[in-house]
């Protein structure tokens, strides 16, 4: 709890209230402080914190997706609301079975779906397009950002990653 109103900031993209003493948003990744060096090229002033490995870059090692920033390695994950796909499949099954270990390793995860019904005379096809490498009608299984490394621990563990 914030005791004092002079130790409140408002977060750069996301107007998070955070405290003064706080380093970067970890809603949208904004630096709070001057000094601190990017992860990779050490000489270089942080821009952000990348919100889903939490570790500071410069604008050539990572940038601002949606008003988050990100590293350039997650910068190419699907994200939905401070979520991350971690997983994502046509199988409802074998979806519901990642959701569940997810949580039995203490994680949040959320099946996300998009369900589509073409109508009552062509409801038995399945259609199938394509966006960026995912599909459309793809059970995704997402976490929240500041769980995603872990997740991906628990995928790999699993030989789904």
């Amino acid at each position: 709890m914030i005791e004092n109103e002079e130790d409140k900031l408002t977060g750069g993209e996301c107007d998070t209230v955070v405290i003064g003493e706080d380093t970067f948003c970890a809603n949208c990744g904004a630096v709070f402080k001057d000094g601190i060096a990017c992860s990779v090229h050490h000489s270089s002033e942080a821009d952000g914190f990348c919100v889903m490995c939490l570790k500071p870059f410069c604008k050539e090692c990572g940038m601002s997706v949606n008003k988050i920033f990100l590293c350039d390695l997650h910068s190419q994950y699907e994200t939905y609301e401070g979520m991350a796909r971690v997983f994502g499949c046509t199988d409802n099954l074998q979806a519901q079975h990642v959701t569940s270990c997810l949580e039995q390793a203490g994680l949040h995860p959320f099946l996300y779906s998009r369900s589509f019904n073409p109508g009552a005379d062509i409801s038995h096809i399945i259609l199938y397009r394509v966006y960026g490498n995912h599909s459309i009608v793809e059970l995704k299984v997402l976490v929240p950002f500041r769980e995603l490394l872990k997740a991906e621990e628990v995928l790999k563990e699993l030989q789904l990653a």
